[in-house]
């Protein structure tokens, strides 16, 4: 049997795709036939150690699979007959055998499958593992304790419950205290006893340590751990230590002493100042020295090739110790550590300038891929680095001690700048870090103001751009540029901003270094944030050339600081942008095509291009025009091999923002230039962005240029109004997904609006379209849409549009009936000032109908709280689904408009005029009212979870994106595009006037609604509105 295991393992591993399948499926087979003989093999295989690793690890793979399938029917994976005893008992002895093996890939693997067995096993079925545990842990054999140590670990991620582990934690612990402080083991074992340590401590982590004889446990345990962990960081960094594991074992170290403090900062805080900060920040300081020596002198033979190796750990360690350092920051006593001396002070600058220096490796990297230096310096990198970790740090001690260090980081920069030394990272290092600090605070400067001081930071400047040393030049220009931004109110008298600038603009396009160009770039647009009034087109031209430059060879995140800085000059002046000559409207759309998949590249672009539209002169449209369509149209002229146009999304979505801000009517002959291949898109493409962004394109024609539009024909002889509806139809059919259609509802409701009278029998046609789709429609955000167009038109006849719904047949309901249950099942999740006022309104038109058709329609009131002890879980929930009560419409629509009431804020004009008193927030978003009792607010609107189409998702991502640098504060407040409801004082007024028409012209039949079937929480809201309604 085994053999054919062996051969069918073999096979597994075939070139041959059918001899692997083939394989895969008689191993499947010999499990369910044959599952004990089949697993007896494979453990045999396994524990046999003339067979090759690979043979024994693919055994060990394929059987922890059989244990899933096979052992317990605790596990969810079990689908046939367990195991029988004898096999299960033969293979948990087997594996403590291979947890003994030299090969550590083997002993994982085995840890792993005692993990899965004891979770079903220990300790009813397997009480002796945890004797044999701690048998393991004191032996001599370093191969046998590696083996415990991989379990330990495995049982603390996923095998003990708290309650296991509890009743053994303190054997545990002084088992791994003894392997610890044993003089006799190597470093390598101990660093694995560390990393169980942290595995231990994180387990209390996640469970809870509450009674008095577990927190006498933890203090005790604290103590102890915090000496060893001390003594460990004490350890001297010789070679040969360091060959045998030393820093591996620091660094485990480091890892269990932030995770000690994390789980016990209680318990830790009296060793905090005196083992544990004064161990790590003394050994920081020589392993920076050690990393130096590896990463950013260049002259280290360590091996980076090996991912497991010591190299890795020499630039791990510091990351851990550091991060640790920067926990302890906010302690006011190491806050004083460093203020009150001077020594210590700086220390730290010598810390942070040699872990903040670029690595030999990022230069060498950066030198082969610009690109990626780009990504680094927007602070867009996945990639975490010491470099990352030093100005963490040092902003992090910004936060507290920030004169001192910057006096400190002062001295040093002259230092090293007054230096002969050609070594160019030590300074690039220093004026990263403070480049952090004015980034992170843009008031800060004064100090550095002040001279001598700016003198010498000029200076250092100005030798910085004269060097040959290409990441010295480049970050001395952003540092420039930083500079100004935050010295603007010094520096304006005098003409240093203005040579420093134009120092950058000439190297923006002249400097031989992609990466020297794209830092000045950045600079450029930190000058032009703070005087963005000071420039022309001169400026313009420069930054246009520099994007040229770069353009060719952008990628990753370049992109992005093109259309940022092209924004840029754009603001400068929008007329000068707009002309042939300047290039900018056709490199922003090359910049955006790099990768137009990427949303807030896109976004960006989008923001560009809208501020543009939006700012030209209007007498100057016709040649924005010009300028901007043909490129944009050539685009969707040819689609390789008949696929999906490469940036049709883009481009239908900047024609959109154009025609949306092009004055009215629009210029002569946009709708013959550019309508056609929108169109034609929009009748074949199935793609839900374009979708989208042409339907907002469709309806932005319509309200823009109606008339032009009417009077446009295809080849065909069709007109544009045809074409609409065609497309209309199109994505009104089911088969078109609802993202996709996310937006007809507002070219419906421009279609009724400007062609509703010419329209005849189509208009019926197409409002019972819209209300059929509606019936089936789930997503909210796409039933908003088309229930808008229904509440514009009761806006403007609300009995008319009743009595049209009343007449439509979907399915045996009227279209009434489907249309409001739902309007009003959705209404609490509308968004968007605009829409929640146009919904309040045409709710109030409708109920003012006192219409028989709409108070017939029973529609979902309040939820039904069931009077049960039981607990309701997930499985049982989906048996349980809520119930609510049945009541008329009209008495909904009364109730929604009482909760939007109530959504009205206390210090808004309206309760101000009306001397309401403002509530009190409490914890659980609720408001107190003037009788003290607690009225809920209505929940917040969550995107996320109705979904939303592509142009707010764009809006979104301008709304909360800072960028790399964002721009000057300009006074305005800057509106999100999710509103929270109760803020648009026109919908309030209209709310209190509907109630106050109620309470003077039907009292009677208002208060009667409202004593049957208001809640306590409404008539709490009508009794606090109550003196605005008379």
């Amino acid at each position: 049997m085994d053999q054919q295991v062996v051969d069918l393992l073999n096979a597994t591993q075939a070139a041959d795709r059918e001899v692997r399948t083939s394989a895969e499926q008689q191993l499947k087979t010999l499990q369910e036939v044959e599952g004990n003989y089949l697993a007896t093999s494979l453990i045999n295989i396994g524990a046999t150690t003339s067979y090759p690793i690979t043979l024994r690890q693919s055994a060990l793979l394929i059987l922890k699979l059989t244990i899933a399938r096979t052992w317990s029917l605790q596990f969810e994976e079990f689908v046939g007959t367990a195991l029988e005893p004898k096999v299960k008992a033969v293979i948990r002895r087997e594996l403590f055998q291979i947890l003994q093996s030299p090969e550590r890939k083997l002993r994982s693997l085995a840890a792993n499958l005692v993990s899965k067995i004891s979770s079903a096993d220990f300790p009813d079925e397997w009480p002796e593992l945890f004797d044999d545990l701690l048998s393991m842990l004191k032996s001599p054999e370093t191969q046998s304790i590696h083996g415990a140590l991989s379990i330990l670990k495995e049982l603390l991620d996923d095998g003990f419950t708290f309650e296991q582990f509890a009743s053994v934690a303190s054997q545990v612990f002084e088992a791994l205290y003894n392997l610890a402080t044993l003089s006799t083991i190597d470093l390598g074992t101990k660093a694995d006893t560390m990393d169980t340590v942290r595995a231990a401590l994180n387990f209390f982590n996640q469970v809870q340590t509450e009674g008095e004889s577990m927190n006498a446990f933890v203090s005790q345990a604290v103590d102890v751990w915090s000496t060893v962990f001390s003594n460990n960081l004490a350890l001297p960094y010789t070679d040969e230590a360091r060959k045998a594991g030393l820093v591996l074992l620091k660094h485990n170290t480091a890892k269990a002493i932030q995770q000690m403090d994390s789980t016990f900062p209680s318990e830790t805080k009296p060793y905090l100042i005196s083992r544990l900060f004064s161990s790590v920040w003394a050994d920081l300081r020589n392993s920076a020295v050690l990393y130096a020596s590896v990463y950013t002198s260049g002259n280290s033979d360590e091996d980076f090739s090996d991912p497991e190796g010591e190299a890795r750990y020499i630039k791990m360690l510091p990351l851990e110790e550091m991060e640790f350092i920067r926990q302890c920051i906010p302690n006011h006593q190491i806050q004083a550590f460093f203020k009150n001396s001077a020594e210590n002070m700086n220390s730290f600058i010598d810390l942070s300038v040699t872990m903040g220096q670029v690595s030999v490796e990022d230069e060498d990297d950066w030198k082969e891929d610009a690109n990626a230096f780009v990504t680094e310096e927007l602070s867009l990198s996945p990639k975490y680095t010491c470099r990352t970790a030093s100005s963490d740090l040092f902003l992090e001690m910004s936060d507290h001690a920030l004169d001192p260090l910057i006096d400190a980081l002062k001295t040093r920069m002259i230092s090293l700048a007054s230096t002969s030394s050609a070594e160019w990272r030590p300074l690039e290092a220093s004026l990263f870090l403070l480049e952090t600090v004015l980034v992170q605070d843009r008031t800060y400067g004064k100090q550095l103001g002040r001279s001598p001081t700016i003198d010498q930071l000029l200076q250092i400047i100005s030798n910085g751009v004269s060097s040959a040393n290409v990441f010295l030049r480049g970050r001395s220009y952003v540092f420039s540029g930083t500079l100004c931004r935050n010295l603007k109110d010094i520096l304006a008298a005098s003409d240093i901003s203005d040579k420093l600038f134009n120092s950058a603009l000439q190297a923006a396009s002249t400097d031989s270094s992609f990466i020297v160009r794209a830092c000045c770039l950045l600079a450029i647009q930190r000058y032009l944030s703070a005087y963005p009034r000071r420039h022309s087109k001169a400026t313009q031209m420069a930054i246009v050339e520099s994007v040229n430059s770069l353009i060719a060879d952008s990628a990753d995140e370049t992109p992005s600081l093109l259309v940022d800085s092209l924004e840029a000059a754009i603001k400068i002046s929008p007329d000068l942008a707009i002309l042939p000559d300047s290039q900018i409207i056709a490199l922003l759309f090359a910049s955006a095509a790099k990768d137009a998949s990427n949303i807030q590249l896109t976004s960006d672009t989008f923001e560009a291009f809208e501020y543009l539209a939006q700012n030209i002169n209007v007498a100057n449209f016709q040649k924005f025009c010009e300028t901007a369509i043909p490129p944009l149209v050539a685009g969707l002229s040819t689609a390789p091999n008949g696929d999906e146009l490469p940036n049709a999304t883009l481009i239908v979505n900047l024609l959109s923002i154009l025609v949306n801000h092009a004055p009215t009517p629009l210029p002569s002959g946009l709708v013959d230039f550019v309508f056609p291949k929108v169109a034609n898109i929009l009748l074949v493409s199935d793609d839900n962005q374009l979708l989208q962004y042409g339907s907002e394109f469709v309806a932005h024609i319509i309200q823009q240029d109606a008339e032009q539009l009417r009077n446009w024909r295809d080849i065909q002889g069709k007109s544009g109004v045809e074409v609409v509806l065609n497309i209309v139809a199109r994505l009104l059919n089911p088969a078109v997904e609802e993202s996709s259609a996310m937006c007809v509802g507002e070219v419906v409701s421009e279609i009724v609006d400007k062609y509703g009278r010419d329209l005849g029998e189509l208009l019926g046609q197409l409002l019972s379209a819209t209300a059929q789709r509606l019936a089936s429609a789930s997503n909210p955000m796409f039933v908003q849409n088309l229930i808008l167009v229904y509440a514009h038109m009761v806006t403007i006849d609300p009995q008319g549009v009743v009595n049209f719904l009343a007449d439509v047949d979907l399915d045996g309901l009227t279209g009434l009936e489907s249309v409001v249950r739902s309007w009003l099942a959705n209404f609490d999740v509308f968004k968007g000032f605009q829409e929640i006022r146009l919904n309040v309104l045409a709710l109030a038109k409708l109920y003012m109908l006192h219409d028989q058709f709409i108070e017939s329609i029973p529609v979902e009131g309040d939820l039904i709280v069931e009077d049960t002890n039981i607990i309701i879980t997930r499985s049982r929930a989906k048996n349980r689904p809520y119930k609510f009560t049945t009541i008329p419409a009209h008495v909904k629509i009364l109730k929604l408009l009482i909760k939007e009431l109530g959504s009205i804020p206390s210090d808004s004009n309206i309760a101000s005029r009306a001397g309401i008193l403002p509530g009190a927030a409490t914890s659980d978003n609720t408001v107190t009212n003037v009788d003290g009792e607690d009225i809920e607010w209505e929940d917040d609107f969550n995107p996320a979870e109705f979904g939303m189409t592509m142009s707010e998702l764009q809006k979104l991502a301008r709304s909360e994106s800072n960028g790399y640098d964002s721009d000057e504060d300009n006074g305005e407040e800057p509106i999100g595009y999710f509103q929270e409801k109760g803020g648009d004082e026109e919908t309030n007024e209209t709310l209190i006037n509907f109630f106050r028409t109620l309470c003077a012209n039907e009292r009677e039949r208002f208060e009667e609604i409202c004593q049957n079937y208001c809640s306590q929480a409404e008539k709490d809201i009508l009794k606090r509105w109550q003196p605005t309604f008379v």
